[in-house]
């Protein structure tokens, strides 16, 4: 009997050839005159998303990169030189990402989420970003969450729970549609 192995290894090595190539989903203008690609890989469960950013291509999700995020589109879109995204993983759960070039110093910024709703709105601001997102897990006792970077600080560790929407003065406040995607 012949051992199984020669054939392990040829089909292990030929994996890769059938993978599916990456579609498009969307190109948003960045500042600085750059551009941002959401990108999709077919799977059997969804997509597996990607990021393109200045020619260079990685996974989405890169705040937890051993994770493997696969599953629907539910917001994909570009608003006021960002891109904002989201995949329903597994329910009711979203994992999400806002990204743009900061307007003076042309740094990538990016707000990474994960939450039962979909965000409301996003504050644009020279240094800052926020992100504001309906409490449907209520986690903690508040009506909204909010997901906040700072350029040169980064993002905060965790969502702080707030009652009211946070003040408009310094930000340019895009009302993002309920559903929306591919």
């Amino acid at each position: 009997m012949k051992s199984p192995w020669p054939y392990l290894f040829a089909a292990l090595l030929t994996t890769q050839a059938y993978a599916q190539p990456l579609k498009t989903i969307l190109t948003c203008p960045l500042a600085g005159n750059s551009k941002v690609s959401l990108l999709a890989e077919p799977a059997e469960d969804g997509h597996r998303l990607f990021v393109k950013l200045d020619g260079k291509t990685h996974i989405a999700f890169t705040d937890m990169p051993q994770a493997d995020f696969i599953g629907r589109i539910v917001l994909a879109k570009c608003v006021s030189s960002s891109l904002i995204f989201a995949l329903e993983y597994g329910s009711p759960y979203m994992k999400g990402v806002v990204m743009r070039k900061n307007p003076v110093t042309h740094s990538v910024e990016q707000i990474d989420f994960a939450e039962k709703a979909l965000p409301h709105w996003l504050y644009l601001g020279r240094e800052q970003m926020r992100l504001v997102i309906p409490n449907l897990g209520y986690e903690v006792p508040t009506k909204f969450l909010l997901y906040d970077y700072v350029a040169g600080k980064g993002q905060a560790e965790t969502a702080i729970g707030i009652d009211t929407p946070p003040e408009t003065h310094g930000f340019k406040v895009v009302h993002l549609e309920q559903r929306s995607g591919h």
